[in-house]
């Protein structure tokens, strides 16, 4: 049975009305041009660093980062 398009719009302004009510909502839809763009180059970074480094197979080392399971744990 396909959706309807009333009930997709339904929830898309429902979503769109929790994230309103979020307390990151106002930091996230205000920033600068400059904050913006250190985000993205952060988030490159990061996501550079996650394929290089912290999913990186190290044959002789069981455990590279002992403690460091909160920083693999979302990858």
């Amino acid at each position: 049975m396909p959706i309807s398009s009333d009930y997709l719009a339904e929830r898309a302004s429902l979503i769109e009305q929790d994230r309103a009510l979020r307390r990151e909502f106002l930091a996230t839809n205000q920033r600068s041009d400059d904050e913006v763009e250190a985000d993205k180059i952060v988030r490159r970074i990061r996501a550079f660093e996650a394929g290089t480094i912290w999913k990186e197979e190290h044959p002789s080392i069981p455990h590279p980062f002992p403690g460091m399971e909160f920083l693999t744990g979302m990858l």
